[in-house]
Formats: structure tokens, sequence, C-alpha cells
């Protein structure tokens, strides 16, 4: 597990050839390929007035990107969703994605030179935001933090876990993919809460990393997902927060007490697959017989000012009396980005998966 830590020099302002990232086509039937993406140069912007001049730092990899590559393949019918209308690259265009970046220079009031910021910006080396479309990293919080324990994937775990899983102090919960990055953030907020926690993973590591934080699991890849929790849930699960989709949520179904809550975050392991060919969960009708609340989300529509608030504070708050622990992979590079987009299919991340640029490589 590689660390990210922020670079102590900061870049000198030198010209310097720019590098871009254009989605090049969508994937084909055999899913994800580095060869989606081409990396070309490109001119260094001038900021306008409002506007900063950043330069990246780390890229967050998401697997909701995986959708957007997909556009209105990814459903027969998108219309009238608004998350499928926004996660919709088009082919030829620079994607942008949530980063944290350093200030090379500001001509918007409250920024400097220097200054890490955090929010959207084009897949660029060096690119121009609005002042407005970012913030400041707060002062000593570790810039893989901004991104991953107090991040978007953070708050979808405690959103989703909190508000929509409703647990109770006690309550039997499981969290599929726990050791990825949403999952590691529902499965310590719902420890947090009083609940006993049970989370699969993909590898002994990341089940021992969860042992680590008080997280029971288990190895999806030597046990089954109905093996495993038969064995460890064998009265049953109160709560389930599931992120993998297919044959996992069936089994978590199967396992789901009357009046159970199911979250439904992601669904990973079907996004690379055709939607012709993809899983047909065959137990619905659990949820009628269980009387479940099955309920999805989109972290950035579902959920109201007042718990949005309560979410940053809690976990910031959290973060600082060492509640939630900060875990990210880092795949080097701005080369690699491809690389690291296609590792969330492979699995290979514990925790937030971003792309690291040494900022004392670029130069403007």
């Amino acid at each position: 597990m590689a660390a990210c830590a922020l670079p102590s020099a900061v870049v000198s302002m030198v010209d310097s050839t720019n590098r871009e990232w254009v989605f090049k086509s969508r994937p084909k039937t055999q899913g994800v390929e580095a060869s989606d993406f081409e990396l070309r140069p490109c001119a260094t912007p001038e900021p306008q007035e409002g506007e900063l001049l950043v330069a990246l730092h780390l890229l967050s990899m998401d697997p909701t990107l995986r959708n957007a590559m997909a556009g209105s393949q990814a459903a027969e019918r998108t219309d009238g969703s608004q998350y499928y209308a926004y996660m919709n690259w088009h082919p030829g265009s620079v994607p942008s994605w949530m980063v944290v970046a350093q200030v090379l220079a500001s001509k918007a009031e409250g920024f400097e030179r220097g200054d890490m910021v955090m929010g959207m910006a084009p897949w660029r080396e060096l690119a121009t935001v609005s002042a407005l479309a970012v913030k400041k990293v707060p002062e000593g919080l570790a810039p893989s933090a901004a991104l991953s324990a107090v991040g978007m994937t953070a708050r979808t775990g405690y959103l989703g876990a909190k508000f929509i899983g409703e647990p109770c102090q006690g309550d039997v919960v499981f969290v599929s993919g726990a050791a990825g990055a949403t999952g590691l953030s529902a499965s310590q907020t719902f420890r947090n809460l009083g609940c006993r926690v049970v989370g699969s993973a993909g590898s002994d590591e990341k089940v021992e990393l969860l042992r680590t934080l008080g997280i029971e699991g288990f190895n999806y890849k030597k046990e089954s997902v109905p093996e495993g929790l038969r064995r460890l849930c064998p009265q049953g699960l109160n709560v389930a927060f599931d992120n993998v989709g297919g044959e996992t949520l069936e089994a978590i179904l199967e396992m789901m007490n009357d009046r159970g809550r199911v979250v439904l975050c992601g669904a990973i392991s079907q996004y690379d697959v055709p939607p012709a060919q993809r899983y047909g969960v065959k137990n619905l009708f659990h949820i009628v017989a269980k009387q479940l609340k099955v309920q999805g989300f989109i972290v950035s529509m579902s959920f109201s000012d007042t718990q949005n608030a309560e979410c940053d504070e809690t976990l910031n708050a959290w973060l600082r009396e060492g509640k939630l622990q900060d875990v990210s992979t880092c795949v080097d590079g701005f080369e690699n980005v491809p690389e690291g987009l296609l590792s969330l299919f492979k699995g290979s991340n514990t925790g937030k998966c971003l792309v690291r640029v040494a900022l004392s490589d670029l130069s403007v």
C-alpha cells in the first residue's frame, strides 16, 4: 500500500509542456481497456479573472466512472435520470473529476500560490479551474485524506450507512467490498454507531486490515458470500450495504431478517459486463416477504443540507479522534491514469484508489 504524502517542494513557474487525457472511445464487450484513453500534449492555459492555475497532485479513481464511460450504453433507458445525464463522458472530451491540486497562479481572492485545493478539475497536468469550484484542503489534513477519509467516497459511506441503513445499537451489518474506499467508510461508520460489522474482501491481507479496524471479514475468493454470511451471521442480517451487486446482492437478500434495510451503493461486479449478460437476481420476492427497505442513492443528490453538514462535522471529528482510518492506494504518474482506473476492476486497491502526480516533477 503506497502512502500518499504531499511532496515538500513547491513547483517553480517556468515553461513546460502540458499533457491531458482524452476519453477516446466507449468500452467494447471486453470491458475497459487502456486504449479507451489517449494521452496527448496540450497548451498550458492562462487563468482568467476568478480562476486558478493548478497542478494536479491526486486524482480520484472511482467505480462510478465506468458508467460515465458507458454513457447511454449503461442502460436501455436513461432519460429522466440526473445521474445518467451527468455521468456521461463523450468520446473526444477531456474528463473532469475530483482532484487535489496545488495552486500555481491565482486570479481569485483568497487563494495564493502554493495553496492545496480540492474539487472538480479536468484531467490535465496543469489546468485552470474556477475558484468557486474548489475549496482549500484544511490545514493539517493530509491531501489523501481530503479525497478518502473525509472526501466524496467517505461521505458516500457515512451518509448511506446512517441515513438509509438507519442502524441501531447491536444490529448485525454486512458490507460488501468492505476494504474499498466507500466500503471502509461505511464499515467504520456502522462500527462507530454500535453495530457488529461483517465485511467481504478480495484477499487475506484486506481481511486482516478489516480485523484491525474491528470489522469481521472473509475472503470471498476463498469462501463464497453465501458461505461467509451463513458462517459469521447465522441469525441473519439487520442491515446490508452493497457495493458489489449481482450474486452478492442475491446472497444479501437471502440472509436479511424481516424489516431489514438494504443500502444499494454500487454494483461494481456488473459495470464491466454487457447489459444482456449481467447477473439477474432471482430472489427479489424476499423484498416483499421480508418487508425489506431497499434503497439506492447518489451522494450528491439524496441528502439534505443538514445531513451533509452533520456528515462533514462527524467525519472530521472521527479522523481527529482516531475513530476513522485514512487508507489509500496510489498509482504513481499522470501517464498511468488508465492503470489506476483499471486497478479498481482488478481489486488491486485497498481503500481509496488515487493516481499521484509528484508536484516536484512538474513545472510551469
